[in-house]
């Protein structure tokens, strides 16, 4: 049996700091689950269009293909699908959007045969299973699936949750990854010098399972679940072994959601890791002087900061849990000990004015002038389908109605829309903020410096 994977290009959305960088962890890990399992019974291949253009004249030599979905990327996976659909094969659908979308998807489209919600390396196998087996007539036992039976769309209630210690390491082998270090040195070519790496040590966020998290995130794990901490060094050891990896960029949600966890992880370091850097996320308020000989010890050469916004009224409304002084406390901490940070800022959270857009604009600038500021993303607010922003919009607006059974999602609307319905200023101010954010920014790199496509 024949199976493909896609990572369909985006439709519609800002530029992201990592895309094209990094492979993709999810898809390679469902990949590699299902080849230890079925060997050579299976042949999987796999197309990222974040790095190359998927073949898509191939579509008719494939038994199964899968397509992972985000919002930004959704239009493609429907287009797609249906080019699938016209050669008489079998489509699945997975991701973030197909797991909070999923109903609405299954009543909007007929190009998807199957929908998997959530964490799908159990599900598929089990459909994978089957479908060997020449046996798709029950699958109500599968968790996290969701079908048409008789025409009548069924979502599976059971859902499985992975723990994370009894999944493999990602295979590698199933992407190019020179392709992923190529794009790296195209948008920092003055770090020619570096191979990255990516992997993800955790899954969760300790702040969004304590309070339900920030306005905008729109993250869909529960909990905070950590993988071995050898298994990952083994994973370090692999890539810089295989692939001459020399700095790592781990994309936990938050690398600090547990202290305890990440000194563990940084003591087990073996000796020949040590000369390899780290870029790693943190919340603010988790930057600690007390805690720089770890990140030191560790090589981190950099950290993501969600900052978000410089107005501690606007932080408040946005569930950060952080302020101003904790921000500036944070990022002189991390100068004083000549660890570089890369801050985000959204504008257009909740109840933000032109004044509270200005005091951004301040902070990017005191930030500036303190030193060690790498490079910056500065976006204006998207509502996601699973943030709380995406449900606001739905629970209280006159086009939440309509919103409720819409699969394929304008966010170049929703964004103006969110503006107008839950700022006090209009989107043309938050773009001209934006814009006057990035170019105050002289020197440094920015992301998300441009519009949102029109759709």
């Amino acid at each position: 049996m024949k199976i493909l994977f896609c990572n369909p290009k985006n439709a519609q959305g800002t530029t992201h700091s990592r895309k094209g960088m990094y492979v993709p962890l999810g898809i390679l890990s469902i990949a590699t689950v299902l080849k230890e399992r079925f060997g050579n019974a299976i042949d999987i291949t796999v197309y990222d269009e974040d790095v190359e253009d998927a073949e898509i004249d191939s579509f008719g030599s494939f038994d199964i293909i899968g397509f992972y979905s985000t919002t930004f990327n959704y239009r493609t996976c429907v287009v797609y699908a249906a080019k699938a659909k016209n050669h008489g094969k079998i489509t699945l659908l997975g991701g973030p959007h197909a797991s909070i979308l999923a109903d609405n998807i299954m009543r909007n489209q007929e190009c998807f045969d199957f929908i998997v919600r959530f964490e799908s390396e159990v599900p598929l196998l089990r459909l994978i299973e089957r479908a060997l087996n020449k046996n798709m007539n029950n699958l109500s036992d599968i968790p996290n699936l969701v079908y048409r039976d008789n025409g009548k769309t069924v979502s599976n209630k059971h859902l499985y949750e992975n723990n994370l210690e009894n999944l493999p390491i990602p295979s590698r082998d199933f992407v190019k990854m020179d392709l992923y270090m190529s794009n790296f040195m195209k948008i920092y070519p003055d770090r020619s010098s570096i191979r990255q790496g990516s992997l993800y040590s955790s899954k969760g966020c300790s702040w969004r399972d304590k309070t339900g998290g920030c306005v905008f995130c729109a993250r869909l794990e529960k909990g905070v679940k950590f993988r071995n901490i050898h298994q990952i060094w083994t994973e370090i050891q692999m890539l810089r072994d295989r692939y001459n990896v020399n700095s790592i960029w781990d994309i936990s949600d938050d690398n600090l959601n547990n202290i305890g966890w990440f000194k563990n992880f940084v003591k087990s370091r073996p000796i020949d890791c040590k000369d390899l850097n780290f870029f790693i996320y943190s919340r603010v308020n988790f930057i600690k002087e007390e805690l720089m000989p770890y990140l030191k010890e560790l090589n981190v050469e950099e950290v993501f900061l969600g900052v978000e916004s410089g107005d501690d009224a606007i932080l408040r409304g946005s569930f950060k849990g952080q302020t101003v002084r904790t921000i500036l406390s944070a990022v002189e901490v991390l100068r004083e000990n000549k660890i570089k940070y890369f801050p985000s800022f959204i504008l257009g959270l909740p109840g933000e004015t032109e004044q509270s857009m200005a005091n951004t604009h301040k902070l990017c600038e005191q930030m500036a002038e303190l030193g060690g500021l790498d490079r910056l993303g500065c976006t204006i607010l998207q509502p996601i389908p699973g943030s709380k922003a995406y449900d606001k919009i739905l629970t209280e607006t006159e086009f939440g109605k309509e919103l409720s059974s819409m699969d394929d999602i304008n966010l170049s609307y929703l964004e103006r829309y969110w503006i107008d319905n839950f700022t006090k200023v209009d989107h043309e101010t938050a773009v001209k903020y934006r814009d006057k954010i990035n170019k105050t920014m002289t020197g440094y790199q920015v992301f998300g410096g441009e519009d949102t496509k029109k759709n």
